[in-house]
C-alpha cells in the first residue's frame, strides 16, 4: 500500500503524486458505486500495481460551489462541486479592468474560503492598463480585510512580494475569467509554460484557458492549485454567521446597534450605518453585505 497527493482528476480516477513518481489510479468497488469526489489536493492511499484507490484521507480543508443551476448534480445531492482540498490558502485573482472588478465574486469566494477553512488573500493583477495604479477604494477597502497584493505579469512588477505569500504554503488561484491566473503563475514559474488567452473583445469575457484544476510546483516549498476560470460562483446553503468572518470590517460596529438583530438597512440607531456616515466602514463592503445576504436567503428559500 502506497500513499500520496492527488494532482489532477479525471472522470473516474485521478493522477497521484508519490515522492518523484506520478501514477494513474482508478476509482473501483465502492468508491466508483458512490461516486466519490476526488478533487486536486486529496490525500490517497493507493495500490500501485493494480492502480486502484483504496481510501480517501478526511480533508483539513476544502474549496466547493455549487453546480450552476439546473447541471449535473448526482455525485452530490446539494449539487456542490470540489475544487480543491488541502489547501492553505485561497488567492482571490481579479483586475481593476479587461474585465472590470466584480466585488460580489470577491465576497462570494472569500466566504468559501472562510466555509471551507481557508485563509484568504486578494491579487490584483494588470495594474499596468490605465486607471488602474493606484487601486480604487472600492478594492482598497479590502485591506481591512485579508493582505492585498497589486502586480502585473506582463511587466514582472510585485512578484517578489507575492512570492514572499506564497512561500512554503499550497494556495489554490481562483478567479473570473480573463484576470491573468495562468499568466502570472507563468510569471512566477516560466517553466510552467501554461496556455493564456485573451479577452473577447466583443463581450469583454474570458477566454477558459485553464479546463481542470492543476497541481503546480513553484520554488521556496510553494505550491499553486490553477482553477478554471469562474464566471459566476454560487455560495450555496452557508451558516450566516459565517458572514462575520467573512466581513468583520463591517459587522465591527454591530454590537452597538440599538437592535441586537439589526440587518443595517433602515433599523433606526444602527451603529454600521453611522459608521459608514463617518467614513470608518466602506459603503461599498456594507452593500456587498447586503446583497450577499439576499443571495443567501434566496437559496435557503428554494
Amino acid at each position: 500500500m502506497s500513499s500520496g497527493i492527488v494532482i489532477g482528476v479525471y472522470r473516474g480516477g485521478c493522477e497521484a503524486v508519490e515522492g518523484a513518481r506520478v501514477v494513474e489510479l482508478r476509482l473501483v468497488g465502492r468508491h466508483a458505486q458512490d461516486e466519490v469526489q476526488l478533487a486536486v489536493g486529496d490525500e490517497v492511499t493507493f495500490d500501485a500495481d493494480k492502480g486502484i484507490v483504496l481510501e480517501v484521507a478526511e480533508r483539513r480543508t476544502e474549496l466547493s460551489r455549487l453546480r450552476p443551476q439546473g447541471g449535473r448534480r448526482r455525485r452530490d445531492p446539494s449539487g456542490r462541486k470540489l475544487i480543491a482540498a488541502n489547501m492553505d490558502r485561497l488567492a482571490i485573482v481579479c483586475a481593476v479592468r479587461e474585465p472590470p472588478f466584480r466585488s460580489g465574486l470577491v465576497d462570494r469566494f472569500l466566504l468559501a474560503a472562510v466555509a471551507g477553512g481557508l485563509d484568504a488573500i486578494l491579487i490584483v493583477n494588470k495594474i499596468d492598463l490605465p486607471g488602474a495604479d493606484p487601486l480604487p477604494e472600492e478594492i482598497r477597502a479590502y485591506e481591512r480585510v485579508l493582505p492585498v497584493l497589486a502586480v502585473s505579469a506582463s511587466e514582472r512588477r510585485g512578484l517578489d512580494a507575492l512570492r514572499d505569500q506564497l512561500a512554503g504554503r499550497r494556495t489554490v488561484f481562483a478567479g473570473h475569467s480573463g484576470v491573468g491566473k495562468s499568466s502570472l503563475l507563468n510569471a512566477l514559474e516560466p517553466l510552467l509554460r501554461l496556455e493564456t488567452g485573451e479577452m473577447s473583445r466583443k463581450s469583454g469575457k474570458g477566454r477558459h484557458t485553464t479546463t481542470h484544476a492543476v497541481w503546480l510546483e513553484l520554488g521556496n516549498g510553494a505550491v499553486a492549485v490553477d482553477t478554471p476560470g469562474i464566471r459566476e460562483l454560487a455560495t450555496g446553503p452557508v451558516d450566516p454567521d459565517l458572514l462575520d468572518r467573512a466581513y468583520p470590517d463591517v459587522l465591527a460596529p454591530a454590537g452597538e446597534c440599538r437592535f441586537r438583530d439589526c440587518r443595517h438597512l433602515r433599523e433606526p440607531d444602527c451603529a454600521v450605518r453611522a459608521a459608514v456616515e463617518r467614513g470608518e466602514v466602506s459603503a461599498a463592503r456594507l452593500q456587498g453585505y447586503h446583497k450577499l445576504i439576499a443571495e443567501l436567503a434566496e437559496l435557503d428559500a428554494d
